[in-house]
């Protein structure tokens, strides 16, 4: 699961900070706001490594949750293990990956009648990719993705028993590949993840 992750808003990580100006300038000209920084949560406009025409990499701005029918909120999340199963989500897991970079993702352990937060990221340092799926919704003036999500590591199991698949910086290019088969670049995703109480 990932109801909310955080993008750091300092100038620290220069990768990070030039993917977040480049997708906010874009945001600027589509939508007239930048990209979320900070706490992020769902329906938000986030910056998305992804393929443009060309073929090349590039940062572009897209809201966070594909909609339900009907009109019924927002799925901000999906189920890797059943994506490429189920009509909503074939096409993009086929045809329109996104990677989605930040600094940790939020979750909550439910404790009794306590609700704990905690920052998770993987044990390794530097920048952290979750991996994402999109598309274009009519009446949308930006792509709408989803975070793809695995059964959770051993170690983050009592928070909850979902986490987001994530790649490290060397792992992910794969998952953007037009020819890349998802089922095997999904295994080869983060398994070791570290975590520490939130405010």
């Amino acid at each position: 699961m990932c109801g909310r992750f955080y993008v750091a808003e300092d100038e620290e990580n220069e990768l990070l900070a030039a993917m977040i100006r480049e997708a906010s300038r874009k945001s600027q000209a589509r939508i007239g706001a930048p990209v979320a920084v900070g706490e992020v949560t769902p329906a938000s406009p986030v910056a998305a490594l992804a393929l443009g025409k060309t073929g090349a990499e590039g940062t572009f701005p897209m809201l966070w949750g594909y909609h339900r029918p009907e009109g019924k909120g927002l799925l901000i999340n999906t189920r890797s293990e059943t994506a490429l199963q189920k009509p909503m989500f074939r096409d993009s897991m086929l045809h329109r990956r996104c990677l989605l970079p930040l600094s940790w993702y939020f979750e909550w352990e439910r404790r009794d009648r306590q609700k704990i937060k905690y920052a998770i990221r993987p044990r390794t340092a530097g920048l952290l990719y979750l991996a994402g799926i999109y598309r274009f919704e009519e009446g949308q003036p930006l792509p709408v993705c989803s975070v793809l999500t695995q059964d959770a590591a051993p170690e983050i199991a009592f928070i909850h028993p979902r986490m987001p698949v994530i790649f490290s910086e060397e792992n992910r290019k794969d998952w953007l590949r037009r020819d890349a088969d998802p089922a095997r670049v999904l295994a080869t995703c983060q398994k070791q993840m570290t975590y520490r109480a939130a405010e």
